[in-house]
């Protein structure tokens, strides 16, 4: 039998300054093996990405109201809310995630340059709203993109044990709007060099997912044991 490389020693990136991407669904399993992936990797640092929306929410804030962008304001699953009429179809699904996922990560153009000056140089960002072309001008060097998948059947169980009662939430986070969000990621991967993501299938385990990822890493000299 295989043995887990999360049971093993330490990695590290070889090439200093590297940045991981992982990215997947609201509730797709990216929350819980971004910590995992990034404590296997030394020096490296996880970064939310809702802090940085709740950071893009509070500069917008500060801007005339005219001028303020309305998506920092929804998130994945609420953004159609701000296309057209406000209805939900697959068209405003899409189009407000993808309005949404520019809102947000437009602050990666400051963040990312200044990694260094914080020592923060290696970092793993995790988030739904790095969607492949969103992030696709950081994928340089030896960047890469993990996106995160899961079944509906898994999607739909998760959803309920979190929500299960808040009928609002059951609804905002319906595994349709799930789906559609995952799917989404998955077509944008056709417009993205296929070396510089991989995608893991989530349905299992999730130490199976993070040994999945390492072992990725590894093979495409991202990371090396030390």
């Amino acid at each position: 039998m295989k043995k887990k490389l999360i049971s093993k020693s330490t990695y590290k990136f070889v090439k200093p300054g590297s940045l991981l991407f992982i990215t997947g669904a609201p509730l797709s399993g990216k929350s819980s093996i971004a910590p995992i992936v990034t404590s296997m990797i030394r020096g490296c640092t996880l970064q939310n990405m809702d802090i940085i929306r709740l950071l893009a929410q509070e500069l917008e804030s500060l801007k005339p109201p005219k001028l303020r962008n309305p998506f920092t304001n929804y998130g994945s699953c609420d953004s159609y809310v701000a296309i057209g009429n406000g209805k939900f179809t697959e068209k405003t699904m899409i189009t407000g995630y993808h309005a949404y996922s520019k809102a947000v990560c437009s602050l990666l153009k400051k963040i990312i340059p200044g990694l260094e000056l914080q020592g923060a140089k290696e970092v793993v960002f995790e988030g739904v709203q790095l969607m492949p072309l969103t992030i696709k001008p950081y994928l340089k060097n030896k960047n890469k993109v993990i996106v995160i998948t899961s079944s509906e059947q898994d999607l739909k169980t998760r959803v309920n044990q979190m929500f299960f009662g808040n009928q609002k939430l059951l609804e905002r986070y319906s595994v349709d709007k799930l789906l559609i969000i995952q799917n989404e990621i998955l077509r944008q991967l056709n417009f993205i060099n296929p070396n510089k993501y991989y995608v893991v299938d989530n349905s299992s385990d999730l130490f199976d997912s993070t040994d999945d990822i390492l072992t990725y890493l590894l093979n495409s000299k991202t990371i090396k044991e030390i």
